[in-house]
């Protein structure tokens, strides 16, 4: 058997496997590096010595299209020439999507298998580009194909519910997610979300519980970058509580913008949830025992040295709002060594921020503060300006963080 007659039986398998709509087989033949692929390339090899049957083999039928360009990609991948191994998969996905708009639900697991190749050569090719000083397009190229099935799917219009192409839209949009955020193209993720919303699909909760989790995930990043963090936290709550246990790598994913919101609510996470995620810990530890002291000059040390971090996680300006916090445990504890009396006087807090190590704070940053604190229920009490004191509540002058906050929400 020649390397053209082995091309031509896998052809005929393709064939084959798509008139018996047979999704999974399908699925897994048309991964770039399916063991199926690979046996049908050693097989070409074998019995030539050379690619050139790949090369010389013409397409008569899309299927054909499909099947050729594929094995085309592989042979490009194996070899790590990644450039020309995408330009062959996305020839490979167009012919598919040609083929797609005439096939049901038993096509969207080779949709999300493809996809995903897609997705993950554009990667790999547009890095040997810039490695070579040309541009790095194909990310943006694969995510218009990408786009163009994640389209087909949530608009299908199959009248038979678990016929429907529909059930492949979450899938496809937590993969356009992956790519927009990558591309810093968050306005996409807006439209894409409103497109969800205003298509009739089936409930989020009746699809795979990972396509459930991730986008809730990303919906709950896109909700924090807003700041309508009361929307966040449900989504990345969600997607804490029922990301696989194992998946420690996504656990922290998610602790990583789910803990700023707790910390803003007063919710500062226990010692043992730190301890279990170091990442976290690192990022985050010190912040919260700083703020829970009332320690502002080693929470203000802290922002600094973690700010670069903190504005590429795009969490700097939600833990900044903690810092409220601090200087609230600060005051407090100025309040208990006064002992507890129904006055505060501005020079006993100026004197107890400047043991503090806050320097010399003038009394009218004082009474701006302490004014700010009032505002927003940490301290109930009003300012008494000609006797520099603020006037305390007899009862619970310094209410609870949590109470505060979920009041002022």
């Amino acid at each position: 058997m020649t390397g053209a007659d082995r091309l031509s039986q896998a052809a005929f398998k393709f064939k084959a496997l798509f008139n018996a709509k047979n999704s999974t087989e399908f699925a897994q033949i048309v991964k770039i590096d399916s063991q199926y692929t690979t046996t049908v390339l050693r097989d070409v090899w074998n019995a030539d010595g050379n690619w050139n049957a790949l090369l010389t083999q013409r397409s008569t039928t899309l299927l054909s299209d499909l099947s050729l360009a594929h094995f085309r990609a592989s042979v490009e991948f194996c070899q790590s020439n990644f450039v020309e191994a995408y330009t062959h998969q996305l020839s490979s996905y167009q012919a598919f999507l040609r083929a797609f708009s005439n096939m049901d639900r038993w096509g969207v697991d080779p949709l999300l298998a493809m996809s995903k190749d897609l997705y993950l050569l554009s990667c790999r090719a547009d890095y040997q580009l810039t490695r070579a000083g040309q541009p790095a397009t194909k990310l943006e190229e694969a995510t218009r194909a990408i786009n163009q099935g994640f389209s087909m799917c949530m608009t299908d219009r199959e009248p038979l519910a678990n016929l429907s192409r529909k059930w492949g839209t979450y899938h496809l949009a937590n993969l356009l997610f992956v790519l927009y955020f990558r591309q810093k193209a968050f306005n996409l993720c807006t439209n894409m979300l409103r497109g969800i919303k205003t298509t009739e699909l089936p409930p989020l909760d009746q699809f795979p519980m990972g396509d459930q989790v991730t986008f809730r995930y990303y919906r709950g990043l896109l909700a924090f970058q807003g700041e309508q963090f009361a929307a966040a936290k449900e989504d990345l709550v969600f997607a804490m509580e029922h990301c696989h246990r194992d998946a420690y790598r996504n656990r922290t994913r998610i602790l990583m913008r789910l803990t700023p919101i707790m910390m803003i609510e007063g919710n500062m996470p226990q010692s043992r949830l730190l301890q279990k995620y170091p990442l976290v810990n690192a990022l985050y530890g010190g912040l919260v025992r700083a703020a829970m002291l009332g320690d502002v000059c080693q929470f203000d040390a802290l922002m600094q040295d973690k700010e670069q971090l903190l504005v590429s996680l795009g969490t700097y300006t939600a833990v900044e709002q903690v810092r409220r916090i601090a200087v609230r445990q600060l005051l407090y504890k100025i309040h208990l060594i006064d002992g507890k009396g129904s006055r505060l006087s501005f020079q006993l807090v100026r004197n107890g921020f400047w043991a503090a190590g806050m320097g010399d704070v003038s009394v009218f940053e004082i009474e701006s503060i302490l004014a700010d604190m009032i505002s927003a229920g940490f301290i109930k009490g009003y300012l008494s300006h000609d006797h520099g004191v603020a006037v305390l509540s007899k009862q619970l002058p310094f209410p609870p963080i949590k109470s505060v906050l979920a009041a002022s929400k």
